[in-house]
């Protein structure tokens, strides 16, 4: 369980690597189409939210070639250092569209395609925008899972290229957070995981432009943009179909964190204190543990996503303060932690941050069994 929320964590922050074609310049014709390859989420953690890409097919040449922004190197040096403190840097790269459609339908993952219907001259612009880009001093830029990735580096193309505006975009957003959650109805713990990393940044309500971060969200806005007041996409195509996600056979983490606590605080009541003892250890050494990982992810990272993350109130280094208390000593700490706990559950409801459910029982556990040990039960 532990393992799978910190994976959740790792693949929330990146992308998988692709293949790149090997060269740099294209001659395309004024016969290209220019169009968006909108892929489903799959089965993996990493493609959790699906994946955008720009097919550009020259019919004369015969070229079709898939260009994305979702590319990393392995063998970058110190890469798993940097992927972790979000500075790893990411770049375009591109793949035959044979290759392209062949990997999803070897995965059995929807492809929608959506074609760029615009005028001659600003065709020759955007693919000019995109060749550019795909220059090897262009290429690289430093990956934000919500402000800059594969999906808005296509929007900022498209705006770049031309002077589009948006139509119809009076609707009701979501914060960034609750997009999010649309993926993960099926991945319970990944939700999890990935609601205690992220801070207030992804409480902040989006923007039209924002929601974009997202590719489905790509594939629905971007028909709204409008050129010389026309839009800039036509009638989309389905290339490929999706296979519906199987649904997940996970305890909810709620229902377990419930269970577990439950089970702590009872065998507090354990006349073998040595047994007691080691259990609170345990459980005082994971939430601590799990308090610097948040506190690694708000101050010695790049991710904006992670900064001012307020479950911090109750998940950080004090745990490890508080252990000698678990033998008598240095009762304060259990005072700290125990009412950290407390108020935390009396300011849920108020929280500008959406704190995960699940964390309930955890914050009753610890605050129980702080009460028990202050007043001489469980093993202390």
């Amino acid at each position: 369980m532990y393992f799978r929320i910190l994976a959740s964590i790792f693949f929330f922050l990146g992308l998988c690597s692709k293949p790149t074609f090997a060269q740099s310049q294209f001659n395309f014709s004024d016969s290209t189409r220019v169009s968006l390859l909108t892929c489903s989420q799959g089965n993996a953690l990493y493609s959790t939210f699906g994946h955008s890409a720009v097919r550009v097919y020259d019919p004369l040449s015969g070229m079709d070639a898939v260009f994305n922004w979702g590319i990393f190197d392995f063998d970058t040096p110190n890469f798993y250092w940097k992927f972790m403190r979000g500075k790893l840097l990411y770049k375009m790269g591109g793949e035959r569209f044979v290759d392209f459609y062949a990997e999803y339908q070897y995965l059995r993952r929807g492809v929608v395609e959506t074609p760029m219907n615009l005028p001659l001259e600003a065709k020759r612009k955007l693919i000019k925008t995109i060749e550019t880009n795909y220059l090897p001093e262009n290429r690289k830029y430093k990956y934000d899972f919500f402000f800059d990735n594969c999906a808005t580096r296509i929007r900022d193309v498209v705006e770049r290229a031309l002077p589009v505006q948006y139509a119809d975009t009076t609707r009701t957003i979501k914060p960034l957070r609750r997009l999010l959650d649309e993926y993960l109805g099926n991945l319970p713990w990944s939700d999890f995981g990935i609601d205690l990393v992220l801070g207030l940044p992804a409480d902040q309500l989006g923007t039209f432009r924002y929601e974009m971060f997202l590719p489905d969200y790509l594939g629905k806005n971007l028909p709204h943009a409008q050129y010389q007041g026309k839009p800039i996409t036509g009638p989309e195509e389905r290339l490929l179909p999706a296979d519906p996600l199987p649904p997940s056979k996970a305890p909810k983490p709620i229902v377990l964190m419930l269970v577990i606590m439950l089970a702590w605080v009872g065998v507090g009541f354990f006349k073998n204190k040595t047994f007691v003892r080691i259990l609170d250890r345990l459980f005082f050494i994971l939430i601590g543990l799990a308090g610097c990982l948040m506190l690694f992810l708000w101050f010695a990272t790049d991710h904006l996503a992670t900064k001012d993350n307020l479950n911090v109130l109750w998940a950080n280094p004090l745990y490890f303060f508080a252990l000698g208390s678990l033998r008598g000593k240095r009762q304060y700490w259990l005072w700290i932690i125990g009412g950290l706990c407390v108020f935390t559950i009396l300011f849920f409801p108020f929280s500008p941050q959406l704190l995960h459910p699940a964390i309930i029982p955890i914050l009753l556990g610890v605050a129980g069994r702080c009460a028990f040990l202050l007043k001489g039960f469980g093993g202390s």
